[in-house]
């Protein structure tokens, strides 16, 4: 009965989704088309010159950067994320920060303010994105969204140990569409359908011709192309 409920939910989810958003994507699609797509870039306004506000910012750097090798050495063993309705361990929150870089291009994340005080540096941060990519189990729209929030990182000895974080998802969803309000409240708040946690990629994911660069400038449906052969061809190596 338990995974009945939980097929129906995510079908009708999905529809909503398609359904709601199908307007949206249509007035959207001749937009994108004109748009050049950039290299993500991260401003750091106000900056701490602390060496736990450093190691908090460098963290930021290497998920914008695609750069998982860098991020993991900067992240305990022990790591944990809690965020947004979501826990994860180090692996997962790899794998979410994966899953969120595929899916938005033009990336232009703001640190706007960062306090530090003994092991917990707090930042503000925005970021503005067109939704590229499929995520949180909505599909793309190609809509110009802005999301803000703060996060606090705790370190201990260079590495992080902890992350909680708070985005303003209303607001977000709200950018996004009713299709994706409905369906976050559905799966986080709601019904409290249990969702796979986010799998970690290998460190070389986004890296088109050796370039997260290269990944960031490529049009929406060759990003989409490009993971679609990546995750086919990682899934043969194992």
């Amino acid at each position: 009965m338990n995974n009945y409920k939980t097929r129906f939910i995510k079908i009708l989810v999905r529809t909503l989704f398609i359904g709601i958003t199908a307007n949206g994507f249509s007035q959207t699609k001749n937009n994108l088309k004109n748009k050049t797509m950039k290299k993500a870039t991260l401003t750091v306004i106000d900056e701490n010159k602390s060496d736990n506000a450093q190691t908090a910012i460098s963290v930021s750097r290497s998920i914008l950067e695609g750069n998982w090798n860098k991020l993991d050495s900067l992240l305990d063993d022990g790591f944990t994320y809690t965020g947004d309705g979501y826990v994860f361990t180090k692996d997962q929150y790899i794998g979410f920060m994966q899953e969120m870089r595929a899916a938005f291009s033009n990336f232009e994340m703001i640190l706007e303010k960062t306090i530090s005080e003994d092991d917990m540096v707090s930042i503000r941060f925005s970021s503005k994105v067109i939704n590229t990519g499929k995520f949180m189990g909505a599909p793309a729209n190609n809509k110009d969204l802005i999301v803000s929030g703060i996060f606090m990182r705790k370190i201990k000895n260079g590495k992080v140990m902890q992350e909680w974080q708070t985005t303003d998802l209303l607001g977000t969803m709200n950018q996004i569409g009713f299709g994706a309000m409905f369906g976050y409240s559905i799966f986080v708040t709601g019904f409290k359908v249990k969702q796979d946690p986010p799998a970690r990629k290998p460190n070389d994911f986004l890296h088109f011709n050796g370039k997260v660069e290269n990944f960031d400038v490529l049009p929406g449906k060759e990003k989409n192309k490009y993971i679609k052969a990546f995750l086919k061809n990682n899934s043969r190596k194992k």
